[in-house]
């Protein structure tokens, strides 16, 4: 059956990085251009400076990638307080000192996220180190950066186009309220909508590009 085309709206299995080697994604397979940080996310600081670890890097046990069974359930497109531990992948709850863990072990000061076939990419500016919480809190802020016009004309074909403008209008038709649908539509896509509904958090793994940089696995 053809998708009936809607209008859109737009508004003005790895939890080691080792130095050595890596399985994951390789450099040509993620996006070299459209750094991005979103709206929510404060100035850098002198922290830019500090060196990354020379070493093997491992991921917190609750943003560590799983294929089935994710140690955090979290969409992705709702707000962090959302996010609930997975009984069925840990016993580990979600007190407030376990989000302000950092993210990796050892710790990083910034850190680098990217999403496979995603024309952005998320940088965390440096800080003291990446908790769990900003690590949550700035992909979520991230995604709901704006889209323009010339972002969307820019995808491949028009079945993307297509489930892109679906993910729109099922991101507003889910509202609270009809007035909260309204404020979502004039506010127009967003970055999550290019996620055309694959927005299931599945945690990290590491990648070829440094210790720093880890792409997010999304369902």
């Amino acid at each position: 059956m053809p998708v009936s085309r809607k209008h859109v709206r737009f508004n003005d299995d790895n939890i080691f990085y080792s130095p050595k080697s890596s399985p994951s994604l390789s450099d040509s397979s993620l996006p070299s251009s459209g750094d991005s940080s979103g709206p929510c996310t404060p100035p850098q600081n002198n922290y830019a400076t500090l060196p990354l670890p020379d070493g093997p890097v491992a991921i917190h046990p609750l943003l560590a990638f799983h294929p089935f069974v994710p140690p955090i359930i979290w969409d992705a497109s709702l707000p962090p307080h959302t996010l609930a531990s997975n009984a069925h992948a840990s016993p580990m709850s979600l007190p407030a000192r376990v989000l302000e863990e950092p993210a990796t072990q050892p710790s990083m000061h910034t850190m680098t996220l990217h999403i496979e076939q995603f024309p952005w990419r998320l940088v965390i500016p440096p800080k003291h180190y990446v908790s769990v919480r900003d690590l949550i809190e700035a992909l979520y802020c991230f995604l709901r950066h704006p889209v323009l016009p010339s972002e969307y004309n820019s995808l491949p074909t028009q079945a993307h186009k297509d489930e892109v403008s679906i993910a729109f209008h099922n991101r507003c038709g889910h509202a609270s309220s009809k007035e909260a649908a309204d404020e979502q539509y004039q506010k127009g896509v967003k970055r999550v909508d290019f996620l055309r509904g694959r927005t299931r958090f599945m945690g990290l793994s590491s990648t070829k590009l440094g210790p720093d940089a880890w792409v997010v696995n999304l369902a």
